[in-house]
């Protein structure tokens, strides 16, 4: 049963109302960071099976746009490490800025929270 605080109303001031936004607004960020990050680990894992799979073959194919080019196995497995670097590289920064984003809404979420208690819910499903 919900005590007499929670359904006390609370004057929402316009400074309130802006964090609660930004908080949202970071929110949103902060999960679509979150597919990005493991859409880049997927890829990451499909290009190291890739590679692995270039050390067995007799012919590679390797797709630029649409088309399938056959090259020398070394070749391709040079481009495949540089796009793994590209993609480790991405992973990085985007980790990054998911720390920053993360210690931002920790203390949005304090501040709201000592303001507004249990009348707001600010945590993810």
């Amino acid at each position: 049963m919900a005590s007499k605080q929670d359904t006390t109303p609370i004057d929402v001031a316009w400074e309130d109302q802006r964090n609660l936004c930004t908080f949202g607004r970071m929110n949103r960020r902060f999960q679509e960071l979150d597919v990005e990050v493991r859409r880049r680990n997927a890829d990451l894992e499909k290009l190291t099976d890739a590679a692995d799979e270039i050390l067995i073959a007799d012919d590679v194919k390797y797709v630029f746009g649409e088309s399938f080019v056959a090259l020398d196995a070394d070749d391709v497995s040079a481009l495949i490490d540089a796009k793994k670097e590209t993609i480790e590289s991405e992973l990085k920064s985007l980790s990054e800025e998911k720390v920053v984003l993360e210690k931002a809404m920790n203390q949005l979420k304090s501040q709201l929270y000592a303001k507004f208690g249990s009348q707001v819910y600010l945590e993810n499903e």
